[in-house]
């Protein structure tokens, strides 16, 4: 039997606040690298008669959160245990919410295939980090510096129909919480967590969408864009060869293992009622306040998407090259320096954008206006090869840390001396030639 399936994706994206202190103490939340057990509280712990005291600070953080993605706000909220034992979970419950979340709707637009998509949310909600476990040979440890870090979690609608698309997702999420200052997103650390939700539908004539399977499966703690999308296209293949043999896959949780590639059982997947949801009786609810709510959105910038359409609309810069500058913060800091210099012909700035994406050599360590008298002398000419030398002698003959820096395998000093020769060419030299017999004088590194 052959089935033309769609998949039918949605993410779960967990990320800590960058505040100074925990959800429910005032414990430091600062824990990464920090010797196990040693930032901690009878909160933190659980024990009996500890009451817990809300984070201000992480409430406006998730607020803000809301706001940059549109999401309703609840301007009446509370906080709810959600019952469940695990080792991690000292209290045999974490604080979190679920009936009344701090959002509900909004979307993530993101930039696809050269397309604005607004993935929609189910909602944006608060809660506290768990302990964290450490797996050794024969036992595993737990480290409660972790438990009651404020984290937020994003929720999206099933609605994403590629592992590409859900990477896409991802990595907005991550861009938007970066550019609020609210989370570093640092993955590797854990700061940002990631779930997917996967199951596979028939897929429907004339483009209706398709119905909803009576399962799902998750995979639980992906910690990298990349891991995400393999993880995904594993969990497709492996679905798929289960529903052409008219079976269905089971609702189930699964991890996902980095060296292999492929998704293995953890346990069996639970639902919103077997966690026994009902407000926490210690912590009163929460009414906001206009005045605070108008506060707070003061606070917002200039979203990445906002600068997209705008770059696309008004700078007639080809999709790839815009998404390209607003991911790359160095660049993108260097690009609004140099709109900042006054007006340019816009037909010049797609080949000032193509220099400060696929060049940096060219305007690296120069300011804005070196930069845009540099092309302007481009245009007059390119330097003599004779003067070229002098110049690139001058600056090795200057800059002796930064040449013994890269014949040490420091290869970032490269550009450091490139963009000092660029400054004294004023930009003149080709930057490819630059390079080339700038290695050759330097040697030692071929990198």
């Amino acid at each position: 039997m052959s089935l033309s399936l769609i998949p039918i994706i949605g993410l779960e994206v967990h990320f800590e606040l960058k505040t100074a202190t925990k959800m429910f103490c005032r414990c430091s939340a600062d824990h990464f690298h920090r010797s196990p057990n040693t930032q901690l509280c009878p909160v933190c712990l659980g024990l009996p008669g500890a009451l817990p005291m809300p984070n201000q600070r992480a409430i406006e953080m998730t607020i803000l959160t809301a706001m940059a993605f549109g999401a309703r706000l609840n301007k009446h909220f509370i906080f709810e245990r959600k019952n469940y034992f695990y080792p991690d979970l000292p209290k045999g419950y974490q604080i979190s919410q679920h009936q009344l979340p701090i959002g509900r709707g909004g979307a993530v637009r993101i930039l696809f295939d050269g397309q604005f998509k607004d993935i929609p949310l189910h909602d944006i909600h608060l809660e506290e980090d768990t302990a964290k476990l450490e797996h050794h040979a024969a036992s595993a440890w737990i480290d409660f510096n972790r438990s009651g870090v404020p984290l937020v979690e994003i929720v999206s609608q099933p609605v994403i129909r590629s592992p590409s698309e859900a990477k896409a997702y991802v990595k907005r999420i991550h861009q938007v919480v970066r550019w609020l200052g609210i989370s570093d997103g640092d993955m590797e650390k854990g700061s940002m967590r990631l779930e997917a939700n996967i199951s596979l539908a028939p897929q429907l004539r004339n483009g209706q969408e398709p119905k909803l399977p009576d399962y799902r499966v998750e995979v639980k703690n992906l910690n990298s864009f990349r891991f995400v999308e393999k993880a995904l296209n594993y969990e497709i293949h492996r679905q798929t060869e289960i529903l052409q043999k008219g079976r269905q896959p089971k609702q189930e949780t699964r991890g996902f293992d980095v060296k292999k590639g492929i998704t293995f059982l953890q346990r069996s997947k639970e639902v919103a009622k077997d966690y026994r949801y009902f407000p926490d009786p210690d912590i009163p609810p929460f009414d906001l306040q206009d005045k605070d709510l108008g506060r707070l959105r003061r606070q917002l910038p200039v979203l990445p998407w906002q600068e997209e359409e705008e770059y696309l609309k008004n700078y007639h810069l080809k999709w790839q090259m815009v998404k390209t500058l607003v991911e790359n913060e160095k660049a993108r800091h260097f690009w609004h320096e140099i709109l900042s210099k006054g007006k340019l012909p816009k037909s010049s700035l797609p080949k000032i954008a193509n220099i400060i994406i696929n060049k940096p050599d060219q305007w690296q360590g120069m300011t804005p206006l070196m930069f845009l008298r540099g092309l302007e002398r481009q245009r007059e000419g390119r330097i003599e090869t004779g003067e070229l030398d002098k110049i690139i002698g001058q600056v090795v003959d200057k800059e002796k840390k930064a040449v013994d820096d890269y014949r040490r395998g420091k290869t970032n000093a490269l550009g450091y001396l490139m963009g000092q020769i660029m400054r004294l060419t004023k930009g003149r030299a080709d930057a490819q030639e630059t390079q080339k017999r700038l290695k050759s004088w330097l040697g030692g590194n071929d990198d």
